[in-house]
């Protein structure tokens, strides 16, 4: 009596599932793709705008629309919401809306978004040490 034979051929979904595994492994550094935490944040961050909203917001803890709009140079009032409204999607920003009459909206920051001014004020530290500003 002979040994059976077995079958060492790779199945379809057993190929499929190694080639899942090694992409993901490949792509979770990489900058391709959101599979990298860089392009995660970039995701989040990446917009015009973006920084000094936030770097506002911790200087001063809450702002109104208004506010924020005089202190960003060139900004339009449809940008502003549309930034706004990004980094409130993300968790970064916190709108609370006060039941007067006219409304008023305050903005401020998320614990997620107090703990990305920090990061941002090492940004910060980091230009202006490697790049200082100089007036043309």
């Amino acid at each position: 009596m002979s040994p059976k034979a077995v079958d060492t051929q790779p199945s379809v979904k057993d190929v499929a599932q190694v080639a899942q595994s090694l992409n993901r492994l490949i792509h979770q550094d990489s900058l391709y793709g959101l599979e990298s935490p860089i392009e995660r944040a970039m995701e989040v961050l990446g917009d015009k705008y973006v920084f000094q909203i936030v770097y506002i917001l911790q200087q001063f803890d809450q702002q109104r629309f208004a506010e924020l709009e005089q202190q960003i140079s060139g900004i339009s009032p449809r940008t502003l919401s549309a930034r706004l409204k990004h980094l409130e999607k993300f968790g970064i920003v916190h709108r609370e809306q006060f039941p007067t009459i006219p409304p008023r909206v305050e903005y401020s920051l998320t614990d997620r978004g107090r703990d990305l001014a920090g990061t941002l004020s090492q940004l910060r530290d980091w230009a202006n040490q490697w790049f200082p500003y100089s007036p043309a």
